[in-house]
C-alpha cells in the first residue's frame, strides 16, 4: 500500500480455483480498502492545500495524521486478506501453490506499480533539470530506478547523493515504498502461514493475538528507547543524512521504524492471526448477544482509534507507550478489531461499507493510493499559492479528491483490472502448457 492494500488487496479470494476452492467474499472488507487510501489522501490533501489555514480545534493539523491509520489499516487488512485467501494453497499446495501466490500477487501489483513509476520519472523535477543543463539530479533517479522496479526499495537504507533511496524519485514516487514492505510480507508469509495455521482452537487464537500485541508493543518500544544509538549508528556508516536531527525524513531511524518491512510486519502479522480467528469462528454463526457485544467492541475500536491518535500526536500528552509506537504499531490493534468485527458481524457500519459506491471506491484503491499525490501536487501548482480564503482551498481539496476518486475508477477499469487479467491467464497457460 498503500493499500498495498494491502492498500491493494481484495476482499474476494484471489486464489487459482485448481489449487483449492474459493473462499467466499467477506463484507465490508473492500470498503474497507477506500477508508484506508481515503485516509492517506485527506492527510496528504490537507498537508498541501489547506496548510496555510489556521482552523478551528486544530483540525488542518488532526487531518494529516490521518494517513498513521491508513498505513496500518492497510498493512493489518493485508495480512488478513492474505492469509484468509492463501493459507490453503502456500500449506498445501506445494511450489506450485506458492508459485501461484506470487503470481497472483505478482499480477494484482506490478502493472499500475510499472506504469505510475514511470510516470514518476517523467514528470518529476529533476527529469525536467535534466534537460536545462542539470543532470546530477536524473543520474540520482537512473540509480535508484533499479530498486524500486524490483520493488525493493523499503527493504534496505541506502543514500544517493542529498537523499535516501525512498525520496530520490520524485512526484509521488515514494509512495510505493508500501508496495516494496508488501513485497517483502508476501515472500515471508507461506513460512508463517505455516505457524499460523497450527493455532486452531478460538480460544487459543485469541490469547495469540494478544500476546503477539504484546510482543510486538515490547519490540517496538526497545527499539524507540534505543533511538539515540541507532541513530549514531547510520550517521556514522551512512554520513550526516542519516541524522535524525537534520534530516528527518530521509533518516535512518525513520526508514527503520516507519518504511521498512522489519518493523511493519508486525501489522501484517497480527491481521494474519486475526483471520485465523474469523476463519475458524466463521462455521458458527454469531447470536443476536455476541453481534450486540460484537457491535460495541466495534464502536469501541474506532474511538480508540482517534484517543489513541490524540496520544501520539498531542502536544498536551506525554503519549507515553503510544507515541514511542507512531511510526508503527501504535494503531495496529485497533484495526485490528475493527477488521473482525466487520467481517464477523452484520452492524450498521458494515452495510455501509458494503454500499456500491463504496465497494467501486474500495475496488480502486490501488488506482487511488498510487495517483493521488501527484495529482494533488499538480493542483496545487496550477491552482494554489498564497492568498486564497479557506473556502476557495477547501473546495479545490473537495474537487481534486473527486477527480480522483473518478479516474482511479476509470484507470482500475480500463488498464488495471484487465492486466491483471491476462496476467493470471498467461500464467495459467504457461502452468497448463508445461503438463502437456
Amino acid at each position: 500500500m498503500t493499500v498495498g492494500t494491502d492498500p491493494i488487496e481484495h476482499s474476494k479470494t484471489d486464489s487459482h480455483a485448481h489449487i483449492h476452492p474459493p473462499r467466499d467474499e467477506v463484507p465490508g472488507l473492500t470498503g474497507l480498502r477506500f477508508v484506508a487510501a481515503f485516509s492517506v489522501l485527506i492527510a496528504h490533501g490537507v498537508s498541501i492545500l489547506l496548510a496555510s489555514h489556521e482552523t478551528p480545534f486544530g483540525a488542518v493539523y488532526w487531518l494529516k495524521q490521518a494517513s498513521g491509520f491508513g498505513m496500518t489499516l492497510f498493512f493489518v487488512l493485508s495480512g488478513f486478506v492474505i492469509h484468509y485467501n492463501y493459507a490453503i494453497p502456500v500449506t498445501q499446495g506445494g511450489g506450485r501453490g506458492i508459485a501461484a501466490y506470487l503470481w497472483a500477487r505478482f499480477a494484482r501489483l506490478y502493472p499500475l506499480l510499472l506504469l505510475m513509476l514511470v510516470v514518476y520519472m517523467l514528470i518529476s523535477r529533476k527529469h525536467r533539470d535534466a534537460w536545462s543543463g542539470h543532470p546530477d539530479g536524473l543520474m540520482s533517479e537512473l540509480i535508484a530506478f533499479p530498486y524500486f522496479l524490483l520493488s525493493i526499495q523499503s527493504w534496505i537504507y541506502l543514500p544517493i547523493r542529498d537523499s535516501s533511496l525512498i525520496y530520490v524519485i520524485g512526484a509521488g514516487a515514494s509512495l510505493t515504498w508500501s508496495i516494496s514492505t508488501e513485497w517483502f510480507f508476501y515472500f515471508v508469509y507461506p513460512l508463517l502461514a505455516v505457524l499460523i495455521l497450527r493455532l486452531r482452537r478460538p480460544l487459543t487464537i485469541a490469547v495469540g493475538v494478544v500476546l503477539w500485541c504484546l510482543l510486538w508493543t515490547l519490540v517496538s518500544t526497545s527499539l524507540f528507547d534505543m533511538t539515540p544509538k541507532l541513530d549514531a549508528f547510520g550517521v556514522q556508516h551512512y554520513g550526516e543524512i542519516a541524522s535524525l536531527q537534520t534530516h528527518q525524513q530521509d533518516s535512518f531511524v525513520r526508514w527503520l521504524f516507519y518504511f521498512s518491512p522489519y518493523l511493519r510486519i508486525g501489522e501484517f502479522i497480527l491481521g494474519a492471526i486475526v483471520a485465523q480467528l474469523y476463519v475458524q469462528l466463521r462455521p458458527h454463526p454469531a447470536y443476536a448477544s455476541e453481534s450486540s457485544i460484537g457491535g460495541a467492541i466495534l464502536a469501541a475500536a474506532w474511538v480508540s482509534v482517534f484517543v489513541i491518535t490524540a496520544l501520539m500526536y498531542s502536544p498536551y500528552f506525554d503519549g507515553g507507550v503510544f507515541r514511542k509506537m507512531n511510526m508503527n504499531f501504535a494503531l495496529g490493534p485497533s484495526a485490528a478489531v475493527i477488521i473482525f468485527c466487520v467481517a464477523r458481524y452484520d452492524s450498521w457500519v458494515s452495510r455501509l461499507l458494503r454500499l456500491p459506491w463504496i465497494n467501486i471506491l474500495g475496488e480502486a484503491s490501488y488506482s487511488i493510493y498510487l495517483t493521488h499525490f501527484t495529482v494533488i501536487v499538480i493542483v496545487a501548482q496550477i491552482f494554489g499559492g498564497p492568498g486564497h480564503s479557506f473556502a476557495y482551498d477547501l473546495t479545490m481539496l473537495v474537487l481534486t479528491a473527486v477527480t480522483i476518486f473518478a479516474g482511479s475508477v476509470l484507470l482500475h477499469r480500463i488498464y488495471e483490472e484487465p492486466a491483471r487479467r491476462w496476467l493470471r491467464r498467461f500464467f495459467g497457460s504457461q502452468k497448463e502448457a508445461s503438463q502437456r
